[in-house]
């Protein structure tokens, strides 16, 4: 069922006319990422609405593609070096 949801909207997405997907991509990407910054100085979930708005822009756009790379490259890092501080104990 979700599947067949999930391929119907990618249908529909793949037929609408570019700059329809570029607003809306920009507009929901744009959303997230602002905000994500604002959830940074009051409490919230500001880093994972910055991540999850990057990886949406990146999907249309270029720089938020390699945005999006850097940021899972420097996690990938991340995740390695505690995995590794954690087998030691």
């Amino acid at each position: 069922m979700a599947q067949n949801i999930r391929r119907k909207f990618g249908n529909v997405w793949r037929h609408l006319p570019h700059p329809f997907r570029w607003v809306i991509v920009a507009t929901v990407g744009s959303t997230l990422v602002l905000l994500g910054i604002v959830f940074i100085f009051i409490p919230g979930p500001g880093l994972p609405l910055i991540v999850l708005g990057v990886a949406i822009l990146a999907t249309e756009f270029a720089w938020a593609q390699v945005i999006y790379i850097r940021i899972k490259n420097e996690t990938d890092k991340l995740t390695a070096r505690a995995k590794k501080a954690f087998k030691r104990k």
